[in-house]
């Protein structure tokens, strides 16, 4: 072992000039906390992957002629009619409807047999028209007898005159009879006329 004495550890001054041209050319390193980022590894991208292929559209068929059905008309019942006709009562009871309405003066109106029962009426609630019908075919059956008895032919009306109106009585057909109340201050002439085509009108229905 070489012991060294106080002057080994000097430098001479060309060691120092040595030494400060290695520490001017030698690369300073300074020491860093953080880690240096390594770059990322380069992944090839995957080849992209085909679209699938759109379903073929199927095109309508249009079916010819021949295939086309044809429809065959069958005889279809009839459907039934939706409006009645009215019945012979209902028609009796609209044509003495009829004549109140045409005439005011015309206070009730009723539609007698010969054998004295009612077969219309437009009666007030005071009158029964049993009684009324009872009434009128026995007026009609004495003016007929009376008529003939005195050489008047074939009775046409009865007028009878009251303090409170008029009754009059016609033939309506061969029968049936017309009876009429009519007011105090009626108009005979038009009441009358009216009697008559209501009359009329009645003998076509009872035929």
């Amino acid at each position: 072992m070489v012991d060294r004495g106080i002057g080994d550890y000097f430098i001479s001054d060309a060691d120092e000039d040595s030494l400060d041209d290695e520490l001017l050319t030698a690369p300073v390193v300074v020491p860093s906390s953080q880690a240096v980022p390594q770059p990322a590894p380069v992944v090839p991208l995957a080849a992209p992957t085909p679209a699938p292929a759109a379903a073929p559209v199927a095109e309508p068929v249009v079916p010819t002629a021949a295939q086309v059905p044809v429809a065959v008309a069958v005889n279809a019942p009839r459907p039934e009619a939706t409006s009645r006709q009215a019945t012979r009562e209902e028609r009796l009871a609209a044509a003495l409807n009829q004549l109140m309405q045409d005439d005011p003066d015309i206070q009730a109106a009723a539609l007698v047999s010969l054998d004295g029962f009612t077969m219309a009426s437009a009666l007030p609630a005071s009158m029964q028209p049993d009684r009324v019908g009872a009434m009128s075919a026995a007026i009609l059956g004495l003016g007929e007898r009376a008529a003939a008895e005195l050489g008047r032919g074939h009775l046409s009306q009865v007028f009878i005159e009251g303090d409170s109106g008029y009754v009059l009585l016609m033939a309506a057909g061969d029968r049936a009879v017309l009876t009429v109340m009519a007011d105090t201050n009626a108009k005979l002439g038009l009441v009358i006329y009216d009697m008559r085509s209501t009359a009329g009108n009645i003998a076509e229905i009872l035929g």
